[in-house]
């Protein structure tokens, strides 16, 4: 197989996936090494992981950064949902539940909190565009909070700035729900 538009033998790059398999399994032993460590009988990678010293670590788990949840708490009379890790196609329906709840009843007053969030695709955006309706049909009040430039274009580019508008604390989110 060559690339589209190359001479015949040239080299065909190498997708994420097989570049994957061709330097170790697959699996998820082959990719993260305390799986790999536990499945080799390193009695470190079984321990506490802030005695290895990992970025990991320091930072949480890996998985903890890229998986998708909410957390909702309130404040003042706010319903706060803050929305963590990769919000893309897949994450949507481990957080869509918890902006369900908080946009249900009359008059919702919710604040999204979108600075935990390490990835906001177009997905995402249709979430907070059902949640943004969900509030308005209920007479409530909706703020954003994102302080991310790649966040704030995906939600530029779906034109959504002027009808979301955009705070970028909890603090500035407050004070413009109460003024």
């Amino acid at each position: 197989m060559t690339q589209q538009g190359a001479p015949r033998d040239a080299p065909v790059p190498l997708e994420r996936g097989a570049q994957n398999a061709a330097h170790g399994p697959a699996g998820p032993v082959g990719r993260d090494p305390a799986a790999r460590a536990s499945a080799e009988g390193d009695s470190t990678a079984q321990g506490d992981s802030a005695a290895r010293g990992d970025s990991a670590a320091r930072d949480g788990d890996a998985a903890d950064v890229t998986t998708p949840r909410a957390r909702t708490h309130r404040v003042g009379g706010y319903t706060v949902v803050e929305l963590h890790g990769e919000i893309d196609i897949a994450g949507v329906e481990s957080v869509g539940p918890a902006l369900d709840a908080a946009t249900a009843g009359d008059g919702p007053a919710v604040i999204v909190d979108l600075r935990p969030a390490a990835f906001f695709d177009c997905s995402g955006l249709g979430l907070l565009c059902r949640a943004h309706r969900r509030v308005v049909e209920r007479a409530g009040r909706m703020r954003l909070v994102c302080d991310n430039a790649l966040i704030l274009r995906t939600l530029r580019a779906g034109r959504m700035l002027d009808v979301l508008r955009p705070v970028a604390t909890l603090d500035e989110a407050l004070r413009e729900a109460e003024g």
